[in-house]
C-alpha cells in the first residue's frame, strides 16, 4: 500500500508515510490504524479513525487480510491525508524555504489535530447545495460557471503543485495571481470571463475566512473589474439585407429565421429556447399579442408586444399557434454553438462585414428596432427585461441615426436664428 523501505528513506527530500495498526495492550483483539509521516529524520502518526482485527494485519502488503471493501476505505483516508500532506509541503517549499515535519502537519491538518477544510472538498460542497436548490425552470448557467471554475482551479492545482487538493492555509496572494495567469493563458479565458471565475473563487473563499479557516484573506486589495462588451448590432439597412437575402441551405434559412426573431423580440438565447404558448398573452384589443416571461437568467420579468416580423415567423414554424397547449414550445430547437456557427455563414451571405454572435439580436432590438425609433428608455428596459434602467443604458448605444432624429429640431432652430440675425 506505501513505502516499505522508510527506514532507508526517513531523510528524502519529501515526506514519506507508512500505514500500521496500533492496540492499546498486546492481548487486545482490535487496533487503531494509524498513518506515520516520515520527513527529515523526525516521523508523525495520526489516527485514520479506522478500526480492524489486529490478526488480519498482513505486514508483507500492508493491507487487510480477505476484507477488500475495508482496504478500499483504509486506501481512501491514507489517500486524502497524504494529498493533504504532499499539497501543504508543495506549497510551503514553492520559494525553496526550509521547512519543518511540524509545520508541514499543521499547515495540512490545522494546529491541534482539527478538521481541515480544503479547497476542493469546499467548493464542491458549494456546487452540491447550489444543485438542490435550483429550481426547474432555472437555466443553471450559473450552476455551469460555478463548475468551470472547479474544474480550472483543479488544473491549475494539479499543474502548478502535483496535488489534487489544497488546504485554505496554504492560498495566498502569488497562489490567486498566478490562477489569474493560468485562465488567461492555459486555459484561453478573455478579460471578463477570467475575472468572472475569479469572482467564483473568491466566493468560495470567503466561506474560509467567515469560517477562520484561514488565518488571512489572500483576496485584500484584490480587484476584479469587468469590461463593458463591445457587442455589434445590425443597423436597419442590414437587417433589411438579412431578410432579403437569398437562403438556400435549409439550416442557414432556421438561423436567420431565429436570430430574425430575436432582432425583432429582444429575447436572449436561453429565453428564446425556453418560450412556450403560455407565455404569449392576448392584448387588450383580443388580436395582438404579448409575450410575458420571466427570464431564465434574472428571473425578472420582461413583457414585450409580439410585432408582427416575429408573429410571421411563429406562423411560419406553427401555423396553430395560438391554439396550441400551454407547455408547447414555439421556436424551432438548436444549440447555441451551431447557432453562433450557422449564423456566422448568414450573416457573410448577407454581405455584412460585421462580428455577430446570437446576443446581437438583442442588441440590435434595443438600438435599430427601439431606441431609433422613439421608444423611451424606460419601456426599452422593461421590453427586455432588465431589473434596473442602468442597463438598459449601457446595453443601447446612441447611434447617428437617433442622434440626427433627436437634435433635428434643434439644428432647425438654430438655423433659423442664425439666419434672421444675418438679416
Amino acid at each position: 500500500m506505501l513505502n516499505k523501505n522508510l527506514n532507508k528513506q526517513s531523510n528524502s527530500a519529501a515526506p514519506q508515510f507508512m500505514v500500521y495498526p496500533k492496540r492499546k495492550s498486546s492481548g487486545d483483539e482490535q487496533a487503531d490504524m494509524y498513518l506515520q509521516f516520515y520527513f527529515q529524520l523526525n516521523k508523525v502518526s495520526k489516527s485514520l479513525g479506522l478500526r480492524i482485527n489486529f490478526k488480519q494485519w498482513d505486514t508483507e502488503t500492508h493491507s487487510i487480510k480477505g476484507q477488500p471493501l475495508h482496504n478500499q476505505l483504509l486506501q481512501q483516508k491514507v489517500d486524502e491525508y497524504t494529498q493533504k500532506t504532499m499539497g501543504a509541503f508543495y506549497m510551503l517549499t514553492q520559494n525553496g524555504g526550509e521547512v519543518t515535519l511540524r509545520e508541514i502537519i499543521d499547515a495540512a491538518f490545522g494546529k491541534g489535530g482539527g478538521k481541515i477544510y480544503s479547497l476542493f472538498s469546499v467548493f464542491e460542497d458549494v456546487i452540491m447545495k447550489m444543485e438542490k436548490l435550483k429550481r426547474p425552470e432555472q437555466s443553471g448557467a450559473n450552476l455551469l460557471k460555478h463548475r468551470t471554475c472547479l474544474k480550472h482551479l483543479k488544473d491549475f492545482v494539479k499543474q502548478r503543485y502535483q496535488v489534487n487538493d489544497i488546504p485554505f492555509t496554504r492560498i495566498n496572494r502569488l497562489f490567486i495571481d498566478d490562477f489569474e495567469h493560468h485562465l488567461r493563458t492555459d486555459a484561453a479565458n478573455g478579460h471578463n470571463s477570467a475575472n468572472k471565475m475569479l469572482q467564483i473563487f473568491k466566493k468560495v473563499y470567503r466561506i474560509a475566512v467567515d469560517n477562520r479557516w484561514t488565518a488571512h484573506n489572500a483576496f485584500a486589495g484584490k480587484r476584479l473589474s469587468y469590461k463593458d462588451p463591445d457587442i455589434e448590432f445590425l443597423t436597419a439597412s442590414e437587417i433589411q439585407q438579412l431578410r432579403e437575402v437569398d437562403i438556400q441551405k435549409e439550416y442557414l434559412r432556421k438561423a436567420r429565421d431565429l436570430f430574425t426573431f430575436c432582432i425583432f423580440t429582444g429575447v436572449a438565447y436561453i429565453d428564446l429556447q425556453h418560450l412556450r404558448r403560455r407565455h404569449i398573452e392576448t392584448g387588450g384589443n383580443g388580436t395582438s399579442f404579448i409575450i410575458r416571461k420571466k427570464r431564465e437568467k434574472t428571473g425578472v420579468e420582461f413583457m414585450l408586444p409580439l410585432f408582427q416580423p416575429a408573429r410571421q415567423l411563429l406562423d411560419q414554424w406553427n401555423p396553430d399557434w395560438e391554439n396550441a397547449a400551454r407547455d408547447t414550445f414555439l421556436v424551432p430547437r438548436i444549440s447555441n454553438q451551431k447557432f453562433n456557427n450557422y449564423l456566422k455563414e448568414v450573416i457573410a451571405l448577407a454581405g455584412i462585414q460585421k462580428h455577430i454572435s446570437t446576443h446581437s439580436g438583442r442588441h440590435t432590438f434595443c438600438t435599430s428596432v427601439t431606441l431609433e425609433n422613439g421608444i423611451g428608455m424606460e419601456s426599452v428596459s422593461k421590453m427586455v427585461g432588465h431589473s434596473k434602467i442602468q442597463q438598459t443604458q449601457k446595453y443601447a448605444r446612441v447611434t447617428a441615426v437617433k442622434l440626427e432624429r433627436e437634435t433635428k429640431g434643434l439644428s432647425e432652430m438654430l438655423f433659423n436664428e442664425t439666419k434672421n440675425a444675418v438679416k
